[in-house]
C-alpha cells in the first residue's frame, strides 16, 4: 500500500477511465494532489478517493460540471442535502416525463397494430363507446392552413408532454343540424379527447356521453373527402331504422405522423345513434 498513485491507478482503484480524469483535471474538477519537481509526473493521493467518488456518484445523478464544482465547495450538511434535494426532485420529474413518454408510445403502437387489421373502408359498423371529455377551442376551421394552428393551440393548452397525433385523439365536431340537412363541407370544431384531468376552463370542455356510435372510415382529406362516407352511413342509418342523436366526432385514424401516402391516411365519423 502507498500514498501517492498513478493515474492508471487510481482510475483503476474507482472504475474510472485515466481520459476522464485527464478531463478532470483539465476542467479543474479533480486535479492530481503531487507533482515531482524532478520528473514532472503527477500523483494522486489515497485520501483523494472519496472525492473521486463523490464525484462519480454525482455524475450518475446527471449533474453538470458546475453544479459539481457547487456541490465540492465548502461542503456542509445543510449545502449537501439542498443539493441532493434539488436533483432528486428534478430526476422525479424527468422519470414522470418519461413514464408518460413510455405509455404514450405503448399506446400508439397497441392503437396501429389494431389499426393494421381493422383496414375495411366505407363499411358503416356500430360500436358501443365510453364517455370522452374533449378539449375545444370553439373554433371553426374551414382548411388545413386553420387546421394546423388549432392543432397547435389545443395542444398548448395540455399539460402532457407527450405528442397527440397519431393517437386516435384528434378529431373535428360535425354538427347534429349539419349532419340532418347534409350540409357536409360545413366548417367544423376541432377538438382533442382528454387524456388526463386537465386544469382547462370549463368553457373549452365538452363531454360526450357514452353509447353507440355508426362509424364510417374513409380515405381521403379532412374536410373535403367526407361527403362520400357521410351520405353512405345516412342512408345505412334510414334503412335500418336509426336516428342521429347527437354531434358526430370525424377523428384523425392514420394521419401524416405515420404515412406520406396518400393513400394510406384515413379518418373515422363517428355518429351518435339510437335504434327507432
Amino acid at each position: 500500500m502507498k500514498e501517492k498513485l498513478t493515474i492508471g491507478e487510481m482510475a483503476k482503484l474507482r472504475g474510472v477511465t485515466t481520459e476522464a480524469l485527464r478531463h478532470y483535471d483539465r476542467i479543474d474538477l479533480f486535479k492530481p494532489q503531487f507533482v515531482d519537481p524532478h520528473s514532472g509526473y503527477r500523483y494522486y493521493s489515497i485520501f483523494q478517493y472519496e472525492i473521486l467518488g463523490t464525484i462519480k456518484e454525482l455524475r450518475q445523478l446527471r449533474m453538470t460540471t458546475d453544479e459539481i464544482k457547487e456541490y465540492l465547495n465548502e461542503r456542509n450538511f445543510s449545502k449537501s442535502l439542498d443539493s441532493l434535494k434539488n436533483k432528486h426532485e428534478e430526476l422525479v420529474s424527468k422519470l414522470k416525463e418519461l413514464n408518460e413518454l413510455e405509455e404514450s408510445i405503448r399506446e400508439k403502437i397497441i392503437y396501429l397494430e389494431r389499426a393494421e387489421k381493422e383496414n375495411d373502408l366505407q363499411r358503416v359498423v356500430f360500436r358501443e363507446m365510453k364517455s370522452r371529455q374533449l378539449i375545444t377551442l370553439n373554433e371553426k376551421i374551414n382548411n388545413n392552413f386553420e387546421l394546423c394552428y388549432g392543432v397547435l393551440n389545443l395542444e398548448n393548452m395540455l399539460s402532457e408532454k407527450t405528442p397527440i397525433l397519431a393517437s386516435n385523439r384528434l378529431g373535428i365536431i360535425i354538427e347534429e343540424m349539419n349532419l340532418k340537412l347534409e350540409r357536409f363541407e360545413e366548417p367544423s370544431t376541432i377538438f382533442i379527447v382528454a387524456k388526463n384531468k386537465e386544469d382547462i376552463p370549463n368553457t373549452f370542455q365538452m363531454t360526450i356521453p357514452e353509447g353507440l356510435f355508426a362509424c364510417i372510415r374513409y380515405n381521403g382529406e379532412l374536410l373535403t373527402s367526407r361527403s362520400e362516407s357521410l351520405r353512405t352511413l345516412l342512408h345505412h342509418l334510414d334503412l335500418n331504422n336509426y336516428q342521429i342523436i347527437g354531434d358526430a366526432l370525424q377523428i384523425m385514424h392514420l394521419d401524416i405522423t405515420i404515412t406520406d401516402k396518400s393513400n394510406e391516411i384515413t379518418f373515422e365519423i363517428q355518429v351518435p345513434v339510437r335504434k327507432l
